[in-house]
């Protein structure tokens, strides 16, 4: 029986190394994306060494680097004709707001459109497998997001107002993940793919390291681990028989998302902002386009 196989974003840590190590003990073929090689490449010995027979790799990949995006999806076609599983983890939070080399705020430039290429790239594969599924880190502070302000996407506020300018753009920055999945899953809809987001929770994770310590003081007692923060991703990437698509789900079941995060007018408008950015004509064909390596 052929392995089924997954590519996991931000696999080296947090919940995506609790989702790599499910997967594995399941038998799936992972490979890890993420920036930091020293932890990924120490995930994957350690996975070695503890499961018999593992099938697991690492590719260093910084998401907000357009260009490494492509690279990253370059390898993973160069490597398998179908994917079962394409897990968008990777994120970050960011005191203050900066941008990436291509402009972009950074928390947006990695969370969403570095996810949007990826997925633009590998969607191919996701449709080729049987049952696939796409499964996107989106957050609780979605609901932070509303009022979706394109023109400080180039153009980001110096001003950090006790992190509240900062935890707004997180919050659009995980807005934009659940918009993604909405327009994604309407867009694969009459297909095997299921596309899903979901909020892990208030997980004890490196997310943390940048947020002031008095913060960090008040929340810690009410964090969770990061396997049980993982739980809803592995139950989206491993289900038998899962039906939904285009869910949010938090603590294992569908929950509530924001106006915003359902309103297919915006997310429509960042649908075709991402193909603008990153010069993308024809959604998930790459073959097609002719502006993405010069974007990128």
């Amino acid at each position: 029986m052929q392995r089924k196989t997954a590519l996991v974003t931000g696999g080296s840590a947090g919940i995506g190394k609790e989702t790599v190590k499910a997967l594995v003990a399941q038998g799936y073929e992972v490979l890890i994306a993420a920036r930091d090689a020293r932890k990924g490449l120490a995930l994957v010995a350690q996975l070695r060494r503890d499961t018999p027979g593992a099938q697991v790799d690492f590719i260093a990949c910084d998401l907000s680097e357009f260009g490494q995006v492509v690279a990253l999806a370059q390898a993973v076609q160069a490597r398998w004709t179908q994917l079962d599983a394409l897990v968008l983890n990777a994120g970050l939070f960011t005191p203050q707001l900066r941008c990436n080399s291509a402009g972009y705020e950074f928390m947006f430039a990695t969370t969403h459109l570095g996810h949007f290429l990826l997925t633009h790239h590998l969607l191919p594969l996701v449709l080729a497998a049987p049952d696939a599924r796409v499964v996107v880190t989106s957050s609780v502070a979605h609901w932070m997001g509303g009022g979706f302000d394109f023109d400080s996407l180039r153009s980001p506020s110096t001003r950090s107002l006790l992190m509240l300018v900062p935890f707004r753009a997180y919050g659009r920055s995980k807005l934009a993940n659940l918009l993604f999945v909405r327009e994604l899953a309407r867009r694969v809809g009459g297909t095997s793919v299921k596309v899903n987001a979901f909020h892990p929770g208030p997980v004890n994770t490196e997310i943390w390291r940048d947020t002031p310590s008095l913060f960090n003081t008040l929340i810690r007692p009410g964090l969770i681990s990061e396997a049980a923060g993982a739980r809803t991703q592995i139950q989206l990437v491993t289900a038998p028989g899962l039906r939904e698509s285009g869910g949010y789900w938090a603590r294992g079941k569908l929950d509530y998302s924001s106006p915003a995060s359902r309103n297919r007018a915006l997310a429509a408008q960042l649908w075709q902002y991402s193909e603008q950015a990153l010069g993308i004509t024809r959604f998930g064909q790459p073959a097609d386009d002719t502006g993405l390596q010069q974007s990128a």
